[in-house]
């Protein structure tokens, strides 16, 4: 899931004596995928209070690891549970990320539980997304809510107006993809967001903001720029296979401690799950 980061962690500690050197080469490895200096040193720290001077195998060193890493992880795990009727959810996030095809997999999941969803696709700017959310509300069985060249707050304002009136459970928000220092687009999603609290007192009842597991620095910059502006209620982290960047993850809950809902993966429609603290870091150290 996370590339080579447990293989080369495996191949320093062959039941050898934990030396000096052996522990600067698992720093340089840990820092490389992205987790912050600071929790390093108190992850080697502890490694060299429990082992050092002492024949270490990687399972040993692994295991230290693993507990340091989940104490740090564990709290931000969080269960999300959609609450308002219905209950609104914006979802925000850079181009690339993963954004429209996880509003697809989640209208999926709580439509495939019994849920009545419909999907807002305020990204406006981009047919293509618009095509492609159109497709996965058709898979999801979802009400979609689309208008060409239409004002993105405008037909949010809409989306919900027309879910609280069929008495929808969850109505999704699409946003487009955006940087977190482009103003003008900042200010769009703030109007939004504004504009959904016009319809109903207290909405929206969450604002997710969705990150490329592969992201590394990327995404922790990501989670300052849009978290300077917009309210985030939790995070969902997509792209989890096949990256040795996951570590940023642990940076992210260690400094702003958000919630993380959910974890996607793959590109089948069912291919999300909600985050599992443990599940995360034995696929980090490939345990």
């Amino acid at each position: 899931m996370f590339g080579s980061l447990g293989n080369k962690i495996s191949a320093l500690f062959t039941k050898k004596k934990l030396d000096p050197q052996s522990l600067d080469a698992l720093e340089e490895l840990l820092v490389a995928s992205d987790i912050s200096y600071g929790i390093v040193a108190g992850l080697i720290s502890e490694i060299r209070r429990q082992r050092f001077g002492s024949d270490a195998s990687d399972a040993e060193v692994k295991e230290i690891l693993r507990a340091g890493l989940l104490k740090i992880l564990a709290p931000a795990e969080g269960g999300f549970d959609p609450a308002g009727k219905p209950c609104s959810i914006v979802m925000i996030g850079v181009n690339g990320s993963g954004k429209t095809t996880t509003v697809g997999k989640l209208a999926k999941m709580y439509a495939s539980k019994g849920k009545s969803v419909s999907i807002v696709a305020c990204d406006t700017f981009r047919a293509s997304a618009v095509e492609q959310l159109a497709e996965w509300a058709k898979l999801a069985g979802a009400k979609f809510v689309s208008r060409a060249n239409a004002d993105p707050s405008g037909l949010a304002y809409d989306g919900l107006s027309r879910a609280i009136k069929d008495g929808d459970d969850i109505v999704f928000f699409d946003t487009a993809g955006r940087l977190g220092n482009n103003e003008s687009l900042m200010a769009e999603l703030e109007k939004i967001i504004r504009t959904i609290g016009k319809v109903r007192a207290g909405a929206p009842d969450a604002t997710l903001l969705v990150l490329d597991g592969s992201g590394g620095q990327n995404s922790i910059a990501q989670m300052e720029k849009f978290g300077a502006n917009i309210k985030i209620d939790g995070l969902v982290i997509t792209k989890t296979e096949g990256t040795s960047k996951g570590g940023f993850l642990i940076s992210l809950a260690h400094k702003y401690k958000t919630p993380i809902f959910f974890s996607a993966f793959g590109e089948g429609p069912d291919d999300i799950e909600p985050f599992d603290a443990a599940k995360f870091v034995g696929n980090l150290l490939e345990i």
